[in-house]
Order: structure tokens, then sequence, then C-alpha cells
């Protein structure tokens, strides 16, 4: 080390600690590349290590169905003294074993964050630096504006009631990223008012599918939704009926063609126009759903809590069911609450369309007039299901009916209310891709309200457990709540290579003697993947490094590491700056897993 550099950190002042070798090998999570050698691997069979480089992303199928569960009492309160014996859950009515239980409580603990004394300076000058009160931002807000289904006037309401809430709602931790449907003018996590200010200028309805005027029949996304993919009676005899009224092809043909022969004729105009109207509106559904599945999965890579604040005046989710499903498990898995604010405010609508249009059903078949101003209900009626059951489902508020944008932000941009996350493994899934009716009560009969999601699809194909344990790992990396169910210690260390680059060293301390050893032909078998995360100041995913030991001691090996302990090292080369470390541990035999945060300062 040079002049520049502090003395060891403690855990290398322990030299009865084992250091361990670290070897090339596999990833942890799927797949690592371009792995260096820091030391020889251990030259014995009793310990094995292997390093890489983790390559994150999120499995949508598992076994593991998650539900996240609001419960509030008469005044609209969410409740937060419940426990696991609470719950009773149900899948196809059938009672499942609640797996895992974890109380989530934002406001709370930001309210302990903000209230918490500052810690007095470390005594070692020589860790001073590193205990810098460094601190990940603990919170981010993505607001994904739905620009392609968005009027102009719609943008201007929101995008000022957005404006209002950035400029004085928000902390000193909080992150905010602008994001839209059609991919344009956004904005990465940031806490500059003035980025912050530009991308919600730059909004702009920006439509997808070309409208269709003065077409006739006047076929909606409902109506062609319903006349494609269900065949309703009624719908298409709606349309057909049009098309006698209107319809070029159809009206021209009067006196050359029979009766049966315009009916006909009428039938085909009706899905033709049908098809049309799906495949043009169906568009703009997936490029809106692909959108927020991508700031979803975005946001599973950040630390601390996430919220997804979705901005639209709704859209038919059509055929689109089990995408949703698919966002809503990936948003449970990734901690990610989504709420949402209905662009129309309170909305008047006008039955049976703009009296401009081209005049469609004829006075004499009032009967058809009056099912057709209901398909126009239903289809105002079903345009925020969507938003209704991402909020819902995944714990989220959604705010509609209401022109008072100002308070709409206020209450999608608050913290979430306090939840119960509730997880099962179905017992003999059938992997068909069937939808499950998911029910969760109260096992007290009290008349509290219960927000949960309705149900799940089973996924096609079984996952298996080695992928699921991967994923708790990384679920684990993603979120800033420390869990201490393995005796571990982290200190960090550093260097200066040059007056622009330094070499950081992360050192874990794992005590084993706690840990759970499985005995077989004379060895004690465990295996600990140790993960360790190098984060930026704004939450920005850096770099990381992947250490599987696989233990197979003999019994005086196992007595000896289990008095002493191990120490683990990881290296980054890094520039001088402000870093948050993020190390999770897991074994393999117990279960147990242990995630833990360090801030450290290498200064110019």
């Amino acid at each position: 080390m040079n002049s520049s550099a502090p003395k060891p950190s403690r855990p290398m002042r322990r030299a009865s600690h084992v250091l361990i070798g670290v070897a090339l090998g596999s990833t942890l999570m799927l797949g690592g590349s371009g792995v260096t050698q820091d030391s020889p691997p251990a030259t014995n069979s009793e310990i094995a290590s292997q390093e890489s480089t983790p390559q994150f992303r999120i499995q949508v199928e598992r076994n593991l169905v998650q539900v996240r569960v609001v419960v509030r009492d008469a005044q609209g309160n969410a409740i937060g003294n419940l426990t696991k014996d609470d719950f009773v859950l149900t899948d196809n009515g059938k009672p499942q074993v609640i797996s895992h239980f974890a109380v989530e409580a934002p406001a709370a603990r930001a309210a302990a964050a903000a209230a918490a004394p500052t810690p007095p300076p470390d005594q070692d000058e020589d860790l001073a630096a590193e205990n810098h009160s460094a601190t990940l931002p603990d919170r981010f807000i993505a607001v994904y504006f739905d620009d392609v289904h968005t009027e102009c006037s719609e943008i201007v309401r929101t995008r000022e009631a957005a404006e209002k809430y950035f400029s004085g709602m928000l902390q000193p931790g909080d992150r905010v990223g602008i994001f839209t449907s059609s991919g344009q003018h956004q904005l990465d996590f940031t806490d500059d008012q003035g980025k912050i200010h530009e991308a919600l200028r730059s909004l702009q309805p920006r439509p997808i599918a070309i409208q269709r005027d003065h077409r006739c029949p006047e076929i909606s996304d409902y109506q062609g939704y319903l006349i494609i993919h269900r065949r309703d009676p009624l719908a298409i005899e709606i349309a057909a009926e049009e098309a006698m009224e209107c319809d070029p092809s159809v009206t021209s043909m009067v006196g050359i063609m029979t009766a049966e022969e315009l009916r006909r004729a009428a039938l085909a105009s009706a899905e033709t126009n049908a098809r049309e109207a799906v495949n043009q509106f169906q568009t703009q559904i997936d490029s809106s759903l692909r959108g927020i599945r991508g700031v979803v999965r975005q946001m599973a890579s950040l630390p601390g809590q996430r919220t997804v604040v979705m901005v639209s005046p709704g859209f038919l989710m059509l055929t689109a069911e089990l995408q949703v499903s698919q966002i809503i498990d990936l948003a449970l898995r990734s901690n990610v609450v989504v709420n949402a604010l209905d662009a129309k405010g309170l909305y008047a609508p006008v039955i049976l369309g703009d009296a401009s249009k081209n005049p469609t059903l004829p006075m004499r078949s009032m009967l058809l007039v009056g099912n057709k101003a209901r398909l126009d209900v239903n289809r105002i009626n079903s345009l925020t299901d969507v938003m209704r059951q991402l909020a819902y489902d995944t714990g989220g508020v959604f705010v509609t009916n209401n022109n008072d944008f100002d308070q709409g932000f206020r209450k999608v941009g608050a913290l979430p209310d306090i939840s119960y996350t509730l997880a099962f493994s179905p017992q003999n899934m059938k992997f068909n891709g069937d939808f499950h009716k998911i029910k969760v009560t109260l096992a007290s009969k009290g008349k509290w309200a219960i927000q949960a999601r309705k149900g799940y699809f089973a996924p096609a194909k079984p996952t298996d457990t080695a992928a699921q344990e991967k994923e708790e790992i990384e679920q684990a990396i993603f979120s800033q709540a420390e869990v201490r169910e393995l005796p571990v210690d982290i200190q960090t260390q550093f260097f200066k290579v040059s007056d622009t680059q330094a070499r950081l060293a992360i050192l874990t301390h794992l005590d084993l003697g706690v840990m759970r050893f499985r005995k077989e032909n004379g060895r004690n078998l465990n295996t600990v993947t140790l993960v360790t995360v190098l984060f930026d100041r704004n939450g920005k995913y850096l770099d990381g490094k992947v250490k599987r030991l696989e233990f197979r001691m003999l019994d005086t090996t196992y007595e000896k590491l289990s008095a002493k302990g191990i120490t683990s090292k990881a290296s980054f080369d890094v520039i001088p700056g402000t870093y948050v470390i993020r190390l999770v541990i897991r074994d393999s035999e117990g279960a147990q897993l242990s995630a833990l945060n360090k801030s450290v300062e290498i200064p110019l």
C-alpha cells in the first residue's frame, strides 16, 4: 500500500481468521463472464471457492406465489398489528400453508430514520472515511405516463400536478424517474429538480394507432373485442345493422342483392371493421403494457422502497389478462408497489359517440340503439380495469373520478400503507397455464376490509429449487432491509492506486459455529453463497461479485473453523467517491440468510 492507504480494517487484524482463496467458477445467478482470479484456490478438497460476476435478471415463472395484503378498518386506516396466524389463504378453494410472511411498513421506517440520532464519529481515524454517512437513496418513484392513450388536456393537467408535488414533497433520499409508454423523452432516476421539470414539460400525446375517422360501422375496440374474441351475438347484430344503414359496400347493393345476400355482406363488413379496430388498439395496449413491465423490471434492480405511479386514462385489457398478471407477479417479487391515477378525472361520457360522426343505427331499431348505449357504458367502465388491478393486487392505491389532480398526486406519491406479504407453494400444481382463484380472509372473522390479489396464472412449466434460491438472494440484494439470520460482519479498506483510481476491498467475516451442517461420509457439508454488490450514491448498481463456498470439512477442520470463523474478501477497482455496499449471504442447509449495508467514501 502507498502512503495514502489507511491501515487494514479490523477483520484484517484478526490473524487467526482463515482468508478464503478465490478461484474462477460458475455464476450464482445466471451466467457470468470475464472473471479474474484474486488468489490461488484452496489446496485441499474441504473448502472449494468460486467467484463470478452476477448478471441479474428477474425470473417470472416460479412455484412460490406471493400475495400482498392491505387490511383496513371501517375508517380506511391500514391495520399493522396482524400476524401470520391471523390470515387464511385458499387457492381454488383449497387451504394453503403460508410459508413466508413479512410486514411492510414504509412510512414507519421513514419516520424512524428521520428521528434517528446521528451516530458519534468513529474513534478509529483509520476508519473515519469508510464510516462516513453515505447512504443509499431510500425511495424511488417511477412516474409512468401512458402517452399513447392520453389526450393533450389530460397530459397538461396531470403533469402540472406532478410538478407541484415533486417541487414541494421530495425528501433528500427520494429519486424520481419519468417514463412513457411511447419510450420517448424519458428521464432516469434523479433528484435534480431541473431535469424533472424539463422531462415533464416535454410530455405530449404520442398515439401509435392510426385513428379511424368517419368509418361505418363505427366499431369501438370493446365492441370489436366482443365480435372477434367472444362472438357476442348482440355486438355482431349491432354492427351488421349499422353496416346495412351506412356502409357503401352494402348500401350500394340494395336492389341488386337479395335480402339474405345483403345480410351476409353486412356481417362480413362488421367482421372486417371489428378485426381492424381490435388490431389497431391492441398495438397501443401492447405498447403500454410493455412499458410498465419494463419500468417494474428496472426498479427490481434498485434498493429501498419502490413505487410506480401510473398516469393514464385507462385502456382495455382485451386479451391481455395474462400479461397483466405477469406484471403483477413481477412487481410482487420485486417489492414494487403500483399506484394509479386516472387522467380522465371526473368523466361524463357521451353515449352513442360524437354527433359529428356518420349516422349509425336507424331510429326504427330502438332496441339496438339502447343495446349499443350499454356497450358504450360497459366500455367506459372497463377502461380503468387494468389500472385498478395493477394497484389493487400490488398493495397500491387507485385514484379515479376526481378532478383534484393535486390531491390525487399526493395520494399516489405517498408512501404505501402498511401491508403484509404472504407466500405459499401450491401443492400438486399442474403446469398448464390455468387461472387460480386466491381468497384471503381473516381467521378472526373481523369486519375489516381486505385488499389482495384475486388470483394468478399457473406457470406453463416448473421451476427448480436452485432457481428459486437464486431469486430469493437477488430479491435480498435489491432490498434495503437488513436481515441477520447468520452471524456475519462486514468491514472495508481501500488504497489509492493513483489520483483517480483506488482499490476497494470488502471483508466479510462469517461465524460457522452456529450454522447447520449436514454430516455425510465423515464430512460436514454446506454451501454458502455470498454476494457483494456496489451501488453509487443514487442507488445505481455498479458492480458485483458472487462467491460460492462449498464446505466438505473433516471434523478436525470443522472444529477449528467453528471456533475461529472465516473471512472472505471481494475487491473492486473504483474512482474516488461515495459508495454503498450491499452484502447478502445464504447457506443451503439451514436456508438462512443475512443482508447488510455498509457505506464508504473514498476521498480525492
